[in-house]
């Protein structure tokens, strides 16, 4: 099948490729693929030397009118009185594609026959038209730097995997020569850019209608649905069974990870989660503390944690087999090896991997058998468990190929909620004492603080806190990873992307982003970054930024402002964290509107609470971790 389209600020190629020696940094990267049931040497002749755009009556017919002109041209009267002779019916392959004299456009720059081809062109773009330049030589293209210009280049690329299968991928990519050309191509991107995709892919779905693996692989999920699984034992009576595969574009390995760390509030099933995991929503990265499972493991399947699911078959990066038995009276849960109830669920959820050229074919199959339900009962649970299934495989494949976005409609609607808190504090600047010590007392805001000294005469300033259901150890790595560029702020994501923050907001620790003295601390990519000035582990962090010397000598505008994080145990198992915050600056009106309180207060106030509680909630979520491995019950 077609694969999906990726841009990236840098591509993730590997160094032989021709393409990088071509255009080696582009600002932007578009790559297709397909899969041909064709030896390499007669996808190359095909590809390379054959009549490729027949493939698709779609290109065909865009080549089509893009030639209008040139034929409308070719009827009209020559100057000798004659009309001119009818133009040469065109041919379809790549070299026909290409520039000619007089006809600037795309040129072959570097082959690798029979595993890569590449070719390019240098442009100016004015509005919705593209200009094309004259480049003689791939030499010209790698050293032509003049501004006010992009460059563009396509490869087409084939990966043999085993005797009869090749792998044809298309890529795209595209640099500019200053940002005024690049805002301009931006532009003509958003005009063009879908059409161009489209001849793309078409292109590409052609070539896999004619000679791709499509028919193989459908045989082989029929093949996946019939053959014996690991557990398919386990459950001999099944009366309904449920069998779902899909590939994924990320070898076993990188898939295991998201399977073994399944379970409601433990990663979730990635499927509907107001469903099946309380409404949490299920994880978007990998937790490493969630990956030590084992046989006789009980994973939660309810938000309560009360019903849970067997691990009775676990190999690594190759098979787990879920499975549990249920009394329908009683609402709990039995061993699954025991005596069956007189009404009773019983089920088994097997997950298989197979490699298949550097993929991952991921089998799912759910067997149930039943008594006392009804035969609604059992079409409802069997239509149910089709559709999470569904659901669940898609958006498994999309964090194993790292396709999640970076924000979801949770995100969003958190962002409309704190833009609400920031109006609200707008317009009611009578209650900024009041948010000024959210969440601690007036001693507590009086009281000296670490860091105090940086900023020893505040124009304003905040004094938050939250207490925490966690020790100070357990806190303190959700504090130390803060960042735009590192862990993010727990806060509002949305907002901050809107703003340009490009923020993830971390779901496990990463000991790699843990700040040192003298890290920079990034608030936002684009403005300057916080110093942090004293880590002192399991109590305090400070970070501060000032003005230059040279400035207060010359009055020039200033302004210095310090965060303090820090961590107060309250016993061995809870702990208050406080936030304090503190800026000075120059009298002057434009410093005075950009660093006091008057927008800034509202801001900071929503940002800052909603971080407290986010590290509050990730703290007491690792804290509380349901489903760690337990013993079966027997």
């Amino acid at each position: 099948m077609a694969g999906g389209t990726r841009a990236a600020s840098k591509p993730s190629a590997a160094p032989d490729r021709v393409m990088d020696r071509v255009l080696p940094a582009p600002r932007v990267v578009e790559v297709d693929s397909v899969d041909l049931a064709m030896s390499l040497e007669d996808a190359w002749e095909l590809i390379r030397h054959g009549e490729i755009l027949e493939q698709s009556p779609f290109v065909r017919g865009v080549f089509a009118i893009r030639r209008l002109p040139a034929r409308f041209r070719s009827l009209r009267p020559s100057r000798g009185g004659g009309a001119n002779q009818g133009e040469e019916q065109p041919r379809h392959r790549i070299d026909d594609l290409l520039a000619a004299p007089g006809r600037p456009g795309f040129h072959i720059l570097a082959e690798d026959p029979p595993r890569e081809v590449v070719a390019g062109a240098v442009a100016r773009v004015r509005g919705n038209r593209m200009r094309f330049l004259d480049i003689p030589s791939a030499d010209t293209f790698r050293t032509f730097d003049e501004p006010d210009s992009v460059k563009l280049a396509w490869a087409i690329r084939l990966v043999p995997f085993g005797p009869e299968t090749t792998r044809v991928t298309m890529e795209v990519r595209v640099d500019a020569s200053d940002e005024e050309a690049w805002r301009a191509f931006r532009r003509y991107l958003r005009m063009f850019g879908s059409t161009s995709r489209m001849v793309r892919r078409q292109l590409l779905a052609g070539l896999e209608r004619e000679h791709g693996t499509r028919e193989r692989e459908e045989a082989a999920g029929r093949a996946a649905a019939e053959r014996a699984l690991p557990g398919d034992e386990l459950l001999p009576d099944a009366d309904h069974v449920v069998t779902e595969k899909i590939t994924i574009r990320a070898r076993p390995e990188q898939v295991w990870p998201w399977l073994v760390q399944m379970g409601c509030h433990r990663a979730g099933f990635y499927g509907i989660d107001v469903l099946d995991n309380g409404g949490r929503r299920s994880a978007r990265e990998i937790h490493p503390e969630l990956q030590d499972l084992r046989v006789g493991d009980v994973l939660p399947a309810t938000p309560r944690g009360d019903l849970g699911l067997e691990v009775l078959q676990f190999e690594p990066n190759r098979a787990l087999v879920l499975a549990g038995l249920f009394d329908v009276d009683g609402r709990q849960q039995l061993p699954f090896s025991g005596p069956r109830p007189e009404r009773y669920w019983q089920l088994t959820w097997a997950f298989v991997l197979d490699p298949l050229d550097g993929r991952t074919r991921l089998t799912v199959r759910a067997k149930g058998a039943s008594a006392g339900l009804g035969r609604m009962g059992r079409a409802w649970k069997g239509a149910l468990r089709r559709w999470l299934q569904f659901v669940q495989l898609r958006h498994l494949r999309d964090r194993a190929e790292g396709r999640v976005g970076r924000d979801d409609w949770r995100d969003v609607g958190e962002g409309v909620t704190g833009a609400g808190v920031m109006a609200a504090g707008l317009v009611t600047p009578f209650l900024r004492p009041r948010r000024r010590r959210w969440g601690v007392n007036a001693a507590a805001e009086r009281a000296t603080h670490p860091g105090d000294e940086l900023v020893a005469e505040p124009r304003w300033g905040f004094t938050h806190g939250v207490e925490i259901d966690a020790s100070v150890e357990e806190v303190w790595p959700w504090v130390t990873q803060i960042g735009s560029d590192r862990a993010g702020f727990y806060s509002y994501q949305w907002l901050g992307n809107l703003a340009g923050g490009r923020l993830r907001n971390a779901e496990a620790l990463h000991p790699e982003w843990a700040l040192h003295e003298g890290d920079e601390l990034r608030l936002h990519p684009k403005l300057p970054p916080m110093r942090v000035v004293t880590v002192d582990p399991n109590r305090a962090l400070v970070a501060y930024y000032g003005p230059d010397q040279e400035d207060l000598e010359r009055a020039k505008p200033w302004a210095a402002t310090s965060w303090l994080l820090q961590l107060e145990p309250l016993d061995a198992h809870r702990t208050r964290l406080v936030s304090r915050y503190r800026s000075a600056f120059s009298d002057d009106r434009a410093t005075r509107l950009g660093f006091g309180p008057t927008f800034r207060e509202p801001i900071s106030f929503a940002l800052d609470r909603r971080m407290l509680l986010g590290i509050k909630s990730r703290a007491e979520r690792a804290h509380r971790r349901f489903g760690l491995p337990r013993p079966r019950r027997g």
